[in-house]
């Protein structure tokens, strides 16, 4: 696996397409509402679960072809992916309610 600066180059690549994705779509948009507000935030969420979907499978790919380094360095990807969720309280916006 290709790394800058200890980075993988696959995280740098999604971190940019994410980037380029709600820069290109939001970039000179303002938020104007709550609604708007719950609207970008639904759909950012949405693209957190995607991630953690496709990484678990590359997780679990990994595990079965013994490459415990890549097995590890995806959980990890996964965990920050999943804080940021956690901290954003994504339930909310997916479900429409709080979870607690």
């Amino acid at each position: 696996m290709l790394y800058i600066n200890k980075i993988p180059l696959k995280c740098l690549i999604i971190i940019g397409f994410l980037i380029v994705f709600f820069s290109s779509s939001h970039g000179k948009a303002e938020v104007n509402s709550v609604e708007e507000a719950n609207e970008f935030l639904t759909n950012y969420c949405l693209v957190l679960v995607s991630e953690i979907e496709k990484s678990s499978q590359k997780q679990i790919d990994a595990l079965e072809r013994n490459r415990m380094l890549e097995f590890t360095k995806v959980g990890q990807w996964i965990f920050g992916i999943s804080e940021l969720y956690q901290n954003l309280n994504c339930t909310i916006y997916i479900n429409g309610e709080d979870d607690e």
